[in-house]
């Protein structure tokens, strides 16, 4: 029996590390606080409240963004507002929905040791323009790092691949895809 109490240990020690990618329902006030955070940020895309919708976004993927476009990281979020207020201003967003029903947390760790809970949460809006108005079903990356709640919509392989690179736990994680479809 003794010969076997390594390999047991060795194996309940490789489970223990593993274990934190592991998803679990997220309850009582971490999803509160989780949802809360979704639909503030909802709402201010619904607002047109540009400066929310990009204080909203994972400081890793700014960070990402200013390196690739060659801007300082300090006036980054002032390019990234006046983006934001043109788009939000073009169109007109709203019928905003987030389901919660089945929604896991995930905790990862990164390389520098940061810990980030993260969650795929389904959601749906409307965008009406001249051309008319469009539902879209998008999956909304949350991540909690640094005991904030931070939101990214993933709309396709491009998003995917951002997210990656800021948090290499997602890479190869399956999100569910984006769709949209005219509505009468």
């Amino acid at each position: 029996m003794r010969k076997f109490a390594p390999l047991a240990l060795g194996l309940l020690l490789s489970l223990s590390v593993a274990a934190p990618g592991l998803a679990r329902p997220m309850e009582g006030a971490e999803a509160r606080k989780m949802q809360t955070s979704v639909d503030v940020y909802l709402r201010s895309i619904g607002r047109g409240e540009a400066a929310r919708v990009v204080a909203a976004l994972p400081p890793r993927i700014k960070n990402i963004f200013a390196g690739s476009a060659g801007i300082e990281a300090g006036k980054l979020d002032g390019v990234l507002i006046e983006q934001t207020k043109a788009l939000l201003s073009a169109a007109k967003f709203d019928d905003f929905a987030a389901d919660y029903s089945a929604v896991d947390a995930t905790d990862s760790v990164l390389a520098d040791g940061s810990r980030v809970t993260w969650t795929v949460v389904p959601t749906q809006f409307s965008v009406t323009t001249d051309g008319g108005k469009v539902l879209n079903r998008q999956p909304m990356l949350v991540l909690n790092e640094g005991g904030q709640w931070y939101m990214m919509r993933i709309e396709g392989a491009q998003q995917q691949e951002l997210v990656s690179i800021a948090y290499p736990f997602l890479k190869g994680v399956s999100f569910p895809a984006a769709s949209s479809a005219p509505m009468q």
